[in-house]
């Protein structure tokens, strides 16, 4: 069960991942609950922390899952790690503890165990490195593989 964080500071949140094959992302989601407010960017990053693509969220609602797609789908290559993240510019965001304690597989796409859960405080945001008790902070990616 998500519960919201009660601090109000800005701060990017994120997990990373791997694809078991070639694919695309096409965009970027994040869970919102009521206390999660302002304007939220989504990120793509490779694992050495370059911006592969950003996306501002729009027309979002008051809560759940909140969906933006890229403009451009950014292509993936198989077992390389990458990192989603977006801004949570007032904090607020949804979060579950532990939820990391062991790998997490979707499909063609694995989320690590233990040092995942990513976050970076700080007003402008920026890659996520740091990790608190394996928590998921509720962001994903849309993504299509390769036929």
């Amino acid at each position: 069960m998500a519960v919201a964080a009660g601090e109000s500071s800005p701060v990017e949140l994120g997990m990373s991942f791997t694809s078991s094959s070639a694919g695309s992302v096409t965009g970027i989601r994040f869970y919102k609950g009521p206390s999660n407010t302002g304007t939220h960017v989504g990120n793509l990053w490779s694992s050495s922390g370059v911006k592969l693509a950003s996306v501002t969220f729009s027309g979002e609602t008051g809560s759940g899952w909140q969906t933006a797609d890229l403009a451009t789908p950014v292509a993936l290559t198989a077992g390389e790690i990458y990192t989603v993240s977006y801004l949570a510019p007032q904090g607020g965001y949804s979060y579950t503890a532990g939820y990391f304690d062991t790998a997490k597989t979707s499909g063609g796409l694995t989320a690590a165990a233990t040092v995942n859960g990513r976050y970076l405080y700080g007003a402008g945001g920026g890659f996520p490195t740091s990790s608190f008790k394996s928590t998921n902070y509720f962001v994903d990616i849309a993504f299509v593989p390769l036929a």
